[in-house]
């Protein structure tokens, strides 16, 4: 079972959205971003999810600012949300362990983003 932190604007509605979509294949947690980065460092939570106005700024320069800017990656920007075959490629293309998206995306793009984790996860090609 995968474990996400779920955090930025919208990580309530986050969590949400992943508990309804995937109850018995992801564990969601919410933890201020700092806790959270930590976390995804020392190997305890897979992955980060956070929201923001921009989708790179905000939640996403904790992640960056602990994890590294190579282990972190913007998914969506304000204007431009990729669709589910996009996001599938992103997460594919690298071995990123923190995502952030525009807030206003969020219910959009958490659905395929987590399953894209999860398909990798369980070693499913693209």
């Amino acid at each position: 079972m995968l474990k996400i932190e779920c955090c930025g604007l919208t990580s309530t509605q986050t969590k949400q959205i992943i508990d309804k979509a995937f109850p018995s294949q992801v564990e969601t947690l919410v933890d201020p971003d700092m806790i959270a980065a930590r976390l995804v460092k020392k190997g305890d939570v897979d992955f980060y999810l956070g929201s923001c106005l921009t989708g790179g700024g905000g939640s996403l320069a904790t992640a960056i600012m602990v994890l590294g800017y190579g282990n972190c990656l913007t998914v969506s920007k304000q204007g431009k949300c990729p669709s589910a075959q996009e996001i599938r490629h992103m997460i594919y293309a690298g071995n990123h362990k923190a995502f952030g998206y525009v807030k206003d995306h969020t219910e959009m793009l958490v659905p395929p983003l987590v399953q894209a984790l999860i398909d990798k996860s369980e070693g499913k090609p693209e």
